[in-house]
């Protein structure tokens, strides 16, 4: 019999290189692998998608400093460029110069937003101008008011329905939207959009032409219908309520001053790139009809409608007259899960699988630790806690005749 001890051992560079060429081949296994190129591919994306917002930011802060150099040495004529415009608030005096009435009795009006997307500059008061006039010589006498500073389309609206306006025209984004239904929720004066801002949700969800020329088509030909509103807290939103994840891309995205230079889109694309790998979930208790529910969440989106960003569905069972919210709850996985949750709800697919809860409620109260934040149609309102509930019909809204009928549960 041999003895083990004495067997030959292999040498031990042999080993080694065996191990070497091991690992090598399993790691080239692992990069055949789809998902694993997909992890590599979403990752140095992000990591483009960072480098270039930082680029970005300090080339517009290079050119925030020197625009302070040129108010302070050419005064007045600085405030009244068109740069200028783009990068501070309306100036006032132009925006009040610009509001035009009609000889006979209004019986629409024009809440402009002076800073709304396409509305930056010299020339998106004048065109509004212009569109008045047009919706005047046929038939729909038209007035036009500008907003000077934050709250003014509330009060512009108020004012409209008090004098018996038969519509009010949002011209603006989403936010200027979300501005005017607050002063319109529970009158019979209608909501009409002029579609100027920078994704315009709400137009893209009812069918509303993106182009001035079609889109005031839709106001004279278009019908009227009485839909639900949602409520955070004390405000109102038309389209949807967003807690947690998305309302902090929005609050950084907001702060920042890429959005004044109209790189918003390509600002929120990188926040919510970073944040989507460095969020962590929060504690979330939810209070529905008398029962409790406690969960880790990453976030929660509240719909009144369907449509999210201009290009998802969170809530896509969500009907715009049914009286009901429909609540989505994200729950708090690793990056991957995370991303399948949104790839599904960008490809529009019947389930938003396993981390997702679907509710249809008339009220729900969110409790979070900690205090995660809310935006409703794409503005910050506070955080939590705070109590969504739904307002039946409380709002009558201008749509084209050929509206999808999916978000609508009453015929026109």
């Amino acid at each position: 019999m041999d003895d083990e001890s004495t067997a030959p051992k292999p040498a031990p560079w042999r080993t080694r290189f065996k191990n070497v060429g091991a690992s090598l081949s399993t790691w080239v296994e692992r990069w055949n692998d789809p998902k694993a190129r997909q992890a590599v591919r979403a990752g140095a994306w992000t990591v483009r998608a960072l480098k270039w917002r930082e680029r970005i930011v300090g080339y517009t802060a290079s050119l925030q400093a020197l625009g302070e150099r040129a108010q302070t040495s050419l005064g007045v004529l600085f405030s009244v460029a068109p740069f200028a415009q783009r990068l501070g608030p309306a100036n006032s005096t132009f925006a009040e110069d610009q509001n035009w009435a009609p000889v006979v009795p209004a019986r629409a009006r024009i809440i402009a937003n002076p800073v709304s997307g396409s509305m930056r500059g010299t020339d998106g008061l004048s065109d509004l101008r212009e569109t008045a006039i047009w919706l005047t010589e046929h038939g729909l006498p038209t007035e036009v008011t500008a907003t000077t500073r934050v709250g003014h389309a509330v009060e512009l609206a108020r004012e409209a329905v008090a004098a018996g306006r038969e519509m009010v025209i949002a011209a603006g984004g989403d936010g200027t939207l979300n501005d005017v239904i607050q002063g319109l929720a529970g009158s019979t004066t209608a909501v009409g959009v002029l579609p100027m801002g920078t994704v315009n949700v709400w137009a893209r969800e009812i069918g509303i032409p993106l182009g001035a020329t079609e889109a005031r088509e839709v106001l004279l030909h278009g019908v009227r219908r009485q839909v639900d509103l949602g409520r955070a807290g004390v405000r109102y939103f038309l389209m949807m309520a967003g807690v947690g994840f998305d309302a902090e891309v929005v609050k950084r995205v907001e702060r920042n001053w890429l959005k004044r230079v109209g790189l918003k889109t390509l600002d929120y694309i990188a926040t919510a790139g970073s944040l989507g790998l460095t969020q962590q979930p929060a504690k979330l208790t939810l209070r529905v009809a008398g029962q409790r529910r406690k969960m880790s969440a990453l976030m929660v989106v509240i719909g009144n409608t369907r449509l999210y960003g201009g290009a998802m569905q969170f809530t896509r069972r969500a009907v715009a007259d049914d009286g009901l919210l429909d609540v989505v709850v994200i729950g708090g996985g690793g990056w991957a899960r995370r991303a399948g949750v949104f790839l599904r709800a960008f490809l529009r697919r019947p389930s938003l699988g396993p981390d997702a809860r679907y509710d249809r409620v008339r009220s729900v109260r969110l409790e979070s630790t900690p205090p995660l934040p809310v935006q409703v149609d794409g503005d910050i309102i506070g955080s939590l806690p705070m109590t969504f509930t739904i307002a039946p019909g409380a709002l009558w809204v201008i749509v084209p005749r050929n509206a999808p009928v999916r978000l609508f549960s009453r015929t026109a």
